[in-house]
Formats: structure tokens, sequence, C-alpha cells
């Protein structure tokens, strides 16, 4: 269960990461100005686009939490080998 609930998590990650990156360009590339929150951009709105776009981080935090407690030991054994390398090559 645990290897399989990683995975999950990871794969949320990552599909997550993809739709922020793909509506922040849509949003940075956008008509500013009065008006232009009622622009159409692939089907929904600018104003549509900028809340899935809040919302959505907002989930990737949670997730990213979610991600770092299932993989906190494997963090800290990279954390001391990292450490070690560092002291070692000294």
């Amino acid at each position: 269960m645990g290897a399989r609930l990683r995975a999950v998590v990871s794969s949320c990650m990552i599909v997550l990461g993809l739709f922020q990156a793909i509506s922040g360009l849509i949003l940075l590339f956008a008509p500013h100005g009065k008006g232009s929150g009622n622009l159409l951009l692939f089907g929904l709105t600018k104003r549509t686009w900028s809340d899935y776009h809040k919302y959505v981080g907002l989930v990737i935090i949670a997730v990213a939490v979610l991600h770092f407690i299932l993989n906190w030991r494997m963090f800290v054994k990279e954390l001391k080998a990292l450490v070690r390398l560092k002291t070692s090559s000294k």
C-alpha cells in the first residue's frame, strides 16, 4: 500500500504541476486590463482560469506536504548522504 500511495501522490504532483504551468502561461500571455476577465481562452474565461490556477495551487501545497511526509525517511537518508559527501570532500 505504501509504494502505491507514494506513486499516486507523485503522479498527482506531476499532473497538477503541468496544469499549473499551462494555466500560468495562459494567464501570463492573456490580455490585461478592464473587461479582460470575461475574455474566453480555450473555452474558459480568464477569471475562471485564474480561479482554477489559485485552487490547484492550494491542492499542490497539500499534496506536496503529503509527499514530504510519505518520503520522510528517504529524504533524511539523502540529506545524510549529502552531508557526508560534503564533509568527506574537504
